[in-house]
């Protein structure tokens, strides 16, 4: 991807908070997406966060992190930088054999394995000066930490693998 390319794509990002935002970016930045996946029944309730880290120091990596909030755990799967890729339109991102997008999740994870896809999901509201939660602070070049909301609220449909067992 060229420098016009990179432009182009961290434009669209400041407009769409939810898309990967570190085009161009080789070190000194982080970037991750907070997922809170909880059945109906309340028996289960996950936060499963990828992202990717591209350290000052030239230590690279992209990883999937999954809090278990009924059982107080966390969990952090590291993998290649080279494992990870976004789509440059709409917020898409890969970690491995593991999918994020808007439309739902697949998740091929040692505690968490399937598919899940969004219904009605409810998005957070754009306006001319607020492009997201985070209002005019994401036209901001030199913000530490930028913030999105795909979606407020939707459902889950589908089924995934709970550490051994079938839920949906």
């Amino acid at each position: 991807m060229n420098n016009l390319s990179h432009l182009r794509s961290r434009w669209r990002a400041v407009w769409n908070p939810d898309m990967y935002h570190g085009w161009g970016k080789r070190d000194n930045y982080f970037e991750g997406w907070y997922c809170k996946l909880v059945d109906p029944a309340e028996r289960y309730a996950f936060a499963v966060i990828p992202g990717i880290s591209l350290g000052i120091d030239g230590r690279r990596h992209s990883f999937i992190q999954v809090l278990d909030g009924k059982r107080s755990t966390a969990t952090y799967h590291d993998f290649p930088v080279e494992a990870f890729s976004a789509a440059a339109d709409r917020f898409l991102v890969r970690v491995g054999d593991n999918e994020f997008s808007a439309e739902g999740v697949r998740l091929n994870l040692p505690e968490l394995r399937g598919e899940l896809a969004f219904e009605n999901p409810y998005p957070w509201p754009k306006m001319l000066g607020a492009p997201g939660i985070m209002g005019w602070y994401s036209f901001v070049p030199f913000m530490e930490c930028y913030h999105g909301v795909v979606s407020v609220d939707h459902r889950l449909r589908g089924k995934l693998e709970v550490y051994g067992q079938i839920t949906d």
